[in-house]
């Protein structure tokens, strides 16, 4: 019988373990990924640098000029060539303009229920850097722009799709708040878990746990942020709803650098957890 209880005890022990260490894993997990997206995607800085890259400059090039033909067909400005891969616009000309949308959607800000603001700097943005090295097209743009003032405002709005920015700044605010809360919170559960432990098992059998879990964790992130990072190259990704196959182009070289995080996560957690299981 005393055998059975013995038996029965390091069941438990071995499940209460295996708790445990998932335990940690989600709350390592949760921390690392949230905590990495406030400083990357919710960074409007961060992205601002991103699209300084070649690779994401073509990315944001391509979709402003897809909202500035819409522009002009809205404005019945002159379109000499029909040739939709004849880009208006050049990178010096969309940056600004995507610039200007990052700091509208992204960053601390209250909600937003206006856009006439930013459609007012992208307004300006047209008036000032469309000059006598552009396009016949663009020029035709801003002459009707500047023609046009309250009208050209609207059309900017309903043309570059500034609903969306708005509901995304909106969106992209309550996940800040969400991240940060979920950090604290997830943070002082595992404090407290770690306090518990320290109360009925050694210190190195703990190190031993928290590095299990962060195995666990990183082997996640590994395989979620791969694949994620590879779907703009395995699918045509532009026709997704609400502009989310551009966000995934851009997004697939943030996803490999989450991915590189994981591998050192899965090193470093590795190496511990064989340290801490000598004998």
């Amino acid at each position: 019988m005393a055998v059975r209880t013995r038996s029965e005890l390091r069941r438990i022990d071995q499940a209460q373990t295996v708790h445990d260490k998932r335990s940690f894993g989600i709350a390592i997990f949760t921390i690392v990924v949230l905590f990495f997206g406030l400083v990357t995607f919710m960074n409007p800085i961060f992205m601002k640098s991103q699209m300084a890259k070649e690779s994401n400059g073509v990315v944001a090039e391509r979709y402003i000029n897809q909202k500035f033909d819409n522009f002009a067909a809205a404005i019945g400005a002159d379109r000499s060539s029909n040739n939709s891969t004849n880009n208006l616009l050049t990178v010096e000309q969309t940056r600004p303009i995507a610039d200007a949308m990052i700091d509208y959607t992204l960053g601390i800000h209250l909600f937003r229920a206006e856009n006439s603001s930013l459609a007012g700097q992208i307004r300006k943005i047209i008036l000032t850097k469309i000059d006598d090295n552009s396009s016949m097209e663009a020029k035709s743009v801003q002459e009707k722009l500047r023609k046009n003032k309250n009208g050209g405002l609207y059309a900017i709005i309903t043309s570059f799709g500034l609903a969306n920015a708005t509901l995304m700044a909106n969106i992209e605010i309550v996940l800040l708040v969400l991240s940060i809360l979920i950090i604290i919170f997830v943070g002082i559960l595992g404090y407290q878990q770690i306090k518990r432990l320290q109360e009925i098992v050694s210190t190195r059998r703990l190190i031993h746990m928290v590095a299990a879990g962060g195995m666990r964790a990183a082997i996640c992130m590994i395989v979620i942020f791969g694949l994620l990072a590879f779907i703009p190259t395995i699918f045509d990704v532009e026709g997704f709803i609400l502009n989310i196959g551009y966000f995934l182009e851009i997004a697939s070289g943030i996803f490999l650098e989450l991915v590189i995080v994981g591998v050192v996560l899965f090193v470093i957690s590795t190496i511990t957890w064989q340290i801490t299981s000598a004998k």
